[in-house]
């Protein structure tokens, strides 16, 4: 059997998190609601085995909130995405946080599946919102996951 280890990213990581984020998510920046978002310039957690990244977490805090920018785990539904998630819920107890925010797309069904099992309830819809992003990086495709058109950001929360 092979371990699991997380660890927080460092600053000799930036290469590692820029080759990731161009390989599974189309480069820098990413954008939520037409807003920038840079994960070379965010705290991070790494899931590592055998020595390789299988999973990643981003996140923004910001008073007393916590934002998961990017949350990506290769091998799914083996438990990594939650351990990522726990780790990042005691970090930000630990930083005074008292709630985790972030927005998926509508075409993100597993995503949606996974956080709402987890507690995380939803809390606003930006319908058409996508097509702001989409003007500043036309990389973002028009159909996402399963075929389904990607326009709508939904925004899901856990209060700590």
């Amino acid at each position: 059997m092979t371990y699991i280890t997380l660890r927080p990213t460092a600053p000799a990581d930036t290469q590692l998190i820029t080759q990731l984020m161009t390989q599974h998510w189309g480069g820098e920046p990413l954008l939520i609601r037409a807003k920038k978002y840079y994960p070379t310039k965010l705290d991070g957690i790494f899931a590592i085995q055998n020595q390789e990244v299988i999973g990643f977490l981003f996140y923004d805090i910001q008073g007393a909130d916590c934002e998961i920018v990017v949350f990506e785990v290769f091998d799914k539904f083996k438990g990594i995405g939650t351990q990522l998630l726990n780790e990042l819920k005691s970090t930000a107890k630990n930083k005074n946080c008292q709630r985790i925010y972030l927005m998926t797309t509508n075409d993100s069904l597993d995503a949606l599946r996974f956080y709402q099992c987890r507690g995380f309830h939803i809390c606003k819809m930006h319908l058409d919102s996508v097509k702001k992003s989409r003007a500043i990086k036309p990389s973002i495709p028009l159909l996402g996951e399963h075929g389904i058109p990607l326009r709508d950001e939904i925004d899901l929360e856990y209060f700590l």
